[in-house]
């Protein structure tokens, strides 16, 4: 099971609307998916259609310090369709910031109710959407979570808030004896605008190419699906949004697969380190040649052969790209444009190899 946090405390960046359609993609694709909303306002379980005002339990009862109010994860959940459940959030649940002040483990609430809960359902995933604060809730998915997902828009403020939520990352890594993978998710992205691919190409270098290759673009069908309570591939499927959040699922399964199903789930700290320092990280290499007829790269990813499987793509004018998935590492690379081999010109990390030639370095944690 992989437990995936979504996260950003920039609002309007597309963090709601990316958990929730990441959850139905993946439940469309067959998997078992638990859809968590963490965020006291609510908006993901609205997005399924589901009336917060109307709920007796939530995720309130489940992390609340009070026994005669205490449910199991397994009690709160609801089912919205075939392979996708829902634990739910209402107001109420901002109370758990002050209820669990000054508690021992506080942080540990979430990933004590998940190896409790008690279900015959296995999940392949469970996705969180994080409350916007960096407080004691979104410390307690990031505690419960292997993975990240940091939805970034490409508007002007894209990066604010970012650092400190990949502060906080590393201090959870640090300090809990865990190691959480974090990718960032372009949304809202409209490549007609050179603004946007400028900021889109900052996005890259901000998080070292540890980018999905899906690209969330503007797409009004995604804010009407959201306005009838429905995920966008139920609302339509044939639109971009649906297209975009499919391939997005498809490159999370090819990722981070699921673990093999098991009956109930208890994984120490250590274990999940272990499984996690086996999981690929993707790396996309960009390289901005309007001339270029070709361009391939070589590297100690593949061996060093310049081939038709090392070739990128040209996704925009002038725009190559192509997508490694590396596992943790020191890696020298080149590009090989029109047959002319040259390092990477927006990557300042270099290193001589062993015949003294100069190659552009890529380190992955």
């Amino acid at each position: 099971m992989q437990i995936i946090a979504v996260a950003n405390q920039k609002g309007g960046c597309g963090k709601t609307t990316t958990a929730i359609n990441l959850a139905a993609c993946l439940a469309k694709s067959k998997q078992n998916v638990l859809l968590m909303d963490l965020d006291p306002q609510a908006h993901a379980t609205l997005g399924v259609n589901i009336n917060p005002e109307h709920l007796d339990k939530s995720m309130y009862e489940v992390l609340t310090p009070h026994p005669e109010r205490k449910r199991r994860l397994d009690e709160v959940i609801i089912n919205i369709s075939d392979n996708f459940d829902l634990a739910p959030a209402n107001i109420v649940l901002s109370a758990i910031e002050q209820e669990l002040s000054g508690k021992p483990e506080r942080e540990a609430k979430l990933f004590q109710a998940i190896s409790l809960m008690v279900t015959n359902k296995t999940y392949d995933f469970i996705i969180i959407d994080c409350s916007p604060s960096l407080g004691v809730l979104t410390f307690n998915a990031l505690r419960a979570a292997q993975y990240l997902i940091a939805p970034v828009d490409t508007g002007f403020f894209a990066l604010q808030g970012i650092a400190r939520l990949l502060e906080t990352v590393n201090l959870i890594n640090r300090y809990l004896s865990v190691k959480i993978k974090t990718c960032a998710l372009i949304t809202m992205y409209d490549k007609r605008t050179r603004f946007a691919r400028e900021v889109k190409d900052e996005i890259y270098k901000y998080f070292s190419g540890q980018v999905f290759n899906p690209v969330i673009h503007n797409n009004v069908r995604l804010r009407e699906a959201s306005s009838y309570g429905l995920p966008v591939i139920e609302y339509d499927q044939r639109s971009r949004g649906a297209e975009d959040y499919t391939a997005l699922a498809r490159e999370v399964i090819e990722m981070w697969p699921a673990s093999a199903r098991e009956g109930k789930v208890t994984v120490s700290a250590d274990e999940k380190k272990d499984k996690q320092d086996l999981v690929k990280t993707p790396a996309r290499f960009v390289f901005h040649a309007p001339e270029a007829s070709s361009v391939e790269i070589a590297g100690d990813f593949n061996s060093w052969v310049a081939s038709q499987e090392s070739k990128l793509k040209q996704e925009e004018p002038g725009v190559w790209s192509k997508v490694f998935y590396l596992e943790p590492g020191r890696y020298q690379y080149k590009f090989v444009v029109d047959g002319k081999w040259c390092t990477d010109p927006k990557n300042p990390h270099t290193e001589k190899d062993k015949t003294g030639n100069i190659n552009s370095l890529l380190l992955i944690d």
